[in-house]
């Protein structure tokens, strides 16, 4: 689906922006207006039907999870549409584009799942957590068919952002990239890609990417060290960060790229949030971008339990003593996990979510203590 243009009245104040200026295109899935809307909630008049249950000012029951966010901490991928429609005008037309490029991905990440890589196939039906018939549905579309992709459609498109699997193991994303590069649509777009550290470009495809007006690197990195091995299951942290330094030099040595890290706030990293920001900004010099997990709930913050989220608070709150006059993200993190731990949660899964857990993590030979300051909010609870 391409957007026709077509003139529209001004937004309401609930509605969003992206139904009107943006599509997301993932493999074997019809077109959505973003990455946060599930395929489910699309209706017979597709995106008309979101644009006009938006223009009465209602919220759209594909937009849950913005809603849910906006009741937690006061702000969604929604109200952030600003920083790239800030000049909105009342016309329906393709500005924004997002890209999943393919389920095609090295890794098994613990809060993602088939549907965005392979790797966790044989995972997911060594559990019992999907079906051969449900693997082999995903395997009939493993990219998104880029190749086919008329570039006319894009010449409005100011701001792309590709997520994966892992885009740089798409061979059909690095020629797009050389394909808008080469058509000189490349110097009008602000490209963004999500990449799980562990692959740097060759040379030709580094030359492609410097040619978009803006690059935009979004590594998927939540922990340092064993927290990052346990959440970004079976990568080895030195090869992460390695590859980020490569990404570094790149940056220091063209003044062309900028590197904000793609971290998921959830419960295992959240108590240790602040040694990773002081890791990324201090040590590393690049700045950190924050999202919170909501499914699986085992991870999310949200669904634990009240005790945990009161210890949580306290092992914040004595990580954070000294920090709260700073700007930038060590303040902004610890009001986020505030939110976080302010929410109420009226029935205890916790045994559950712990359970499934080990499940997980036995399967894959590693253990809760990866995450040692997660294990020490359970060990504390237990005596």
């Amino acid at each position: 689906m391409i957007l026709q243009e077509k003139r529209l009245h001004k937004l309401p104040s609930n509605a969003c922006a992206y139904p009107f200026k943006a599509e997301m295109l993932m493999h074997g899935q019809p077109a959505t207006p973003c990455c946060r809307f599930h395929t489910r909630f699309l209706k017979g008049k597709g995106f008309t039907e979101i644009r006009e249950t938006m223009m009465r000012n209602e919220w759209h029951p594909g937009c849950y999870k913005c809603k849910s966010d906006e009741e937690v901490k006061g702000s969604s991928m929604r109200t952030e549409a600003d920083e790239f429609f800030d000049d909105f005008d009342d016309v329906v037309r393709l500005e924004y584009l997002e890209i999943t490029v393919g389920r095609l991905c090295n890794l098994a990440c613990l809060s993602c799942g088939s549907d965005f890589s392979h790797t966790w196939d044989k995972d997911e039906l060594a559990l019992g957590i999907s079906s051969q018939d449900k693997i082999n549905k995903l395997k009939e579309v493993q990219e998104y068919d880029l190749d086919n992709l008329d570039l006319n459609n894009l010449k409005h498109v100011k701001f792309i952002k590709v997520t994966g699997g892992e885009p740089f193991l798409h061979r059909q994303f690095l020629k797009f990239v050389s394909n808008l590069a080469d058509s000189g649509l490349a110097e009008n777009i602000d490209l963004e890609i999500f990449t799980n550290c562990t692959y740097y470009p060759k040379k030709l495809e580094a030359d492609a990417l410097l040619k978009f007006k803006r690059i935009q690197l979004s590594p998927s990195i939540d922990g340092v060290g064993s927290t990052n091995d346990l959440l970004r299951y079976p990568s080895k942290w030195a090869q992460i960060e390695a590859t980020l330094d490569k990404w570094i030099e790149l940056r220091d040595a063209t003044g062309r790229l900028k590197i904000a890290t793609a971290t998921t706030v959830s419960v295992i990293n959240a108590p240790q949030l602040h040694e990773f920001i002081h890791w990324a900004r201090v040590h590393k010099g690049i700045d950190v971008v924050l999202q919170t997990v909501y499914e699986p709930h085992y991870l999310s913050v949200e669904h634990w339990p009240n005790w945990f989220k009161r210890t949580l608070q306290l092992t914040i709150d004595q990580q954070y003593t000294g920090f709260n006059k700073n700007a930038g993200k060590f303040k902004a993190s610890h009001k986020l996990l505030q939110q976080l731990c302010a929410t109420d949660t009226t029935k205890d899964n916790s045994t559950q979510y712990i359970a499934e857990l080990k499940k997980m993590l036995s399967h894959r030979g590693q253990e809760l203590d990866m995450a040692p300051k997660f294990a020490k909010i359970l060990e504390y609870h237990d005596r």
